[in-house]
């Protein structure tokens, strides 16, 4: 069910493959408008506005740069409650390199974004500022203490599988923390004949090596939710996997809120995300 919150996306979502993948499933989730450059997302403000202002607004740039200082301060302006965030796409790495991220934007990797939305959403409706409500400076692990895991009537079944017994354990710990029951932990791929409602995979640096696995194990329980997890995701096996039937792929280290929003999502159903062809 979409949220009431609304949604600005600053930027081509049509730039890259992975932006369209982005743009697609956040429009699912929110109310969400585009504008192509941010002149074009602040017409001259008139005193009934024609919409509320945005909840989030969304700086998806198709290359480093694109969008300077003096914009998110215009922005900032025009909409103070909105959270601005940068959607980082593989161009990120460039970013990396020339130069430090904009003050007072949160950056997030573009395949952790849908995930981490669903989490910030479910804060808010439960009138929690969570990771929200922390200073733009806070680090990475204040945020993971930021506030309370939503708590749940029944902890969803989880079956865990990693390439190595520590890193199955080391997943295992995140999927409780993250508001999971683990049933299960294998080592290599997940068993087919797995029956838990959920199955979190560990895929290491490359997923399309398990596309085929990943196709059996999503045609023997249709509604049973597949997350991948991978080092390196790109548009293309992101793609690949979404039809093969996994419902997200996150990347590694394992952003924690992303990780909740999608187990709490399966309370009202979260399934393979369709992937645009």
């Amino acid at each position: 069910m979409r949220s009431s919150r609304s949604l600005l996306w600053i930027g081509n979502s049509w730039a890259t493959l992975e932006s369209q993948l982005t743009a697609d499933e956040t429009a699912t989730l929110v109310t969400m408008r585009q504008a192509a450059t941010v002149a074009a997302a602040m017409p001259p403000p008139t005193i009934d506005e024609p919409q509320p202002p945005p909840t989030f607004i969304c700086l998806a740039e198709s290359r480093p740069g694109q969008i300077g200082l003096a914009e998110v301060l215009s922005l900032s302006r025009r909409w103070p409650l909105a959270r601005l965030i940068s959607v980082e796409t593989c161009l990120a790495d460039g970013r990396r390199r020339s130069g430090p991220l904009l003050p007072g934007v949160t950056a997030v990797a573009w395949h952790d974004f849908p995930a981490k939305l669903r989490y910030w959403l479910g804060e808010l409706a439960a009138r929690r500022a969570g990771s929200l409500g922390l200073p733009i400076t806070a680090r990475r692990d204040e945020r993971w203490l930021a506030g309370p895991t939503p708590v749940r009537r029944v902890r969803p079944s989880v079956t865990v599988a990693a390439k190595s017994a520590a890193t199955a354990e080391a997943v295992g710990d995140l999927v409780t923390v993250a508001g999971g029951d683990v049933v299960a932990e294998s080592v290599g791929r997940p068993p087919i004949a797995d029956a838990s409602a959920c199955v979190v995979w560990d895929c290491g640096s490359r997923i399309d090596g398990e596309v085929g696995w990943l196709e059996l194990l999503a045609g023997q329980q249709a509604d049973r939710a597949i997350i991948l997890l991978c080092s390196f995701p790109r548009g293309d096996a992101v793609q690949a996997a979404r039809r093969a039937g996994a419902a997200a792929v996150l990347g590694r280290p394992v952003d924690l809120e992303a990780l909740a929003g999608l187990l709490t999502s399966l309370e009202t159903g979260l399934s393979p995300a369709a992937a645009p062809r």
